[in-house]
């Protein structure tokens, strides 16, 4: 069930409406029953709709001469994007161009996107994967003038587009396209060719959609109201504070009795 609800979102350009998601698939059943498995789906709200955002724990390997112990896709990324790899016929390339190997079917079986086909399994890695693409640049998208805060201007390394933008209508003076000179030259140093950059805007939404969701996760991990520094959280229970101590992963609890 888990494959077929990821080939439909990755299909959809990596995130759906979980209206439209549970008409197509799953009709009369609800979205909280079906997105049960956080580590592949994030159930997100955009603009008080609720959507679907496909994610993967799978990862590209970016090392030329990796023995198999990574744990990550043995695949050029420009094969990745397009299919093919122009520097092939140039100088050659040092990456591998066989997505169904051994090695990457093996990986693909264990996260279970053996059914994805490449488009959509690029589109997945893309929104995944932080490392794929240049993060969008904070300080542009803050402060005034024509490039905001940042101190680097064109020559970012950073998105210089409007992150409001991705999510909702937008009539700012920041850039809103990314063929604007500043993005496009930052993208084509991370080698993503012009096919890719067309769809970027649904692929970096879903990476921001899928950054709060994270972060509201992790808000919602703390137990109670009050947080304490270096790891430490507190509630209130009647005249005692509770301090609970997360290790590994797990919150420890800390008796202190301090009448309030």
């Amino acid at each position: 069930m888990e494959a077929k609800i990821l080939k439909f979102i990755c299909a959809n350009q990596g995130a759906v409406d979980a209206e439209e998601l549970m008409f197509n698939l799953f009709p009369g059943q609800s979205a909280t029953e079906v997105i049960s498995n956080q580590s592949k789906f994030a159930l997100c709200s955009s603009n008080g709709q609720q959507r679907v955002v496909a994610r993967t724990s799978l990862r590209l390997c970016g090392k030329k001469d990796c023995p198999g112990f990574c744990g990550g896709l043995h695949l050029c990324k420009n094969f990745l994007y397009t299919g093919s790899c122009h520097f092939l016929q140039r100088r050659g390339c040092s990456f591998p161009h066989v997505l169904n190997s051994d090695y990457n079917q093996r990986l693909l079986m264990e996260h279970e996107l053996e059914g994805l086909s490449r488009a959509e399994l690029c589109t997945l890695l893309l929104q995944s994967d932080n490392y794929m693409l240049p993060p969008i640049c904070f300080d542009y998208n803050n402060g005034d003038g024509e490039f905001g805060r940042c101190t680097n201007g064109v020559d970012c390394e950073r998105l210089h587009i409007c992150q409001k933008s991705l999510t909702q209508s937008c009539s700012c003076s920041r850039a809103h396209d990314f063929f604007s000179p500043q993005t496009i030259k930052s993208l084509h140093n991370k080698m993503v060719p012009d096919s890719i950059i067309q769809c970027l805007k649904s692929v970096y939404a879903n990476r921001e959609a899928l950054r709060l969701h994270t972060r509201r996760g992790s808000g919602r991990a703390m137990r109670g109201n009050l947080t304490g520094a270096d790891g430490l959280n507190s509630e209130i229970s009647q005249s005692t504070w509770n301090w609970f101590l997360l290790l590994q992963s797990c919150w420890h609890k800390i008796r202190v009795h301090s009448v309030i």
